[in-house]
């Protein structure tokens, strides 16, 4: 018969590898990956996959209490987000429990993502018309004319 709460030996995973995170963040000036984690609701959809938190620069004196925030952006999305730095500092500040950050300073770089003419993917109708048109085409031909009716087709 039992009488106390029953203890397992489990662990939550963050607890287990928060730890070892931490001096790989704190080396880039971020104290808690979680910040990482969370930054899209902090900062919203609209700016999550074009900015990300760099570092946290801490104070060096004690005049300043707060500590300031570097966010790289993408340049297309740098100038209407430099209008919602309060925001992203009051959020973050929320998140963090404390006026941890007094200062929000962007750095403009661009993203690294899909190009724009990247070839979407066609109906298998469109796909069908290309290949009857090549049915009386062989040899190496028919690969390069199929490439360039791919390519014509995902830019249309």
């Amino acid at each position: 018969m039992l009488t106390g709460p029953v203890r397992t030996k489990a662990k939550p995973i963050a607890e287990l590898i928060g730890g070892t995170l931490d001096p790989l963040m704190r080396k880039r000036g971020l104290a808690k990956a979680d910040i990482l984690r969370w930054w899209p609701e902090i900062v919203g959809s609209r700016y999550a996959g074009l900015t990300a938190p760099e570092r946290i620069r801490w104070p060096r004196n004690d005049d300043e209490r707060a500590a300031t925030l570097i966010v790289h952006a993408d340049p297309s999305v740098a100038l209407p987000l430099s209008y919602e730095l309060e925001g992203v500092r009051d959020r973050l500040n929320a998140f963090l429990g404390f006026r941890a950050v007094g200062l929000v300073k962007l750095v403009q770089r661009p993203f690294a993502h899909e190009p724009k003419n990247a070839p979407r993917p066609k109906s298998t109708q469109t796909n069908e018309r290309l290949e009857t048109k090549l049915a009386t085409v062989d040899g190496p031909l028919r690969d390069s004319l199929r490439a360039l009716g791919r390519a014509i087709l995902a830019r249309s």
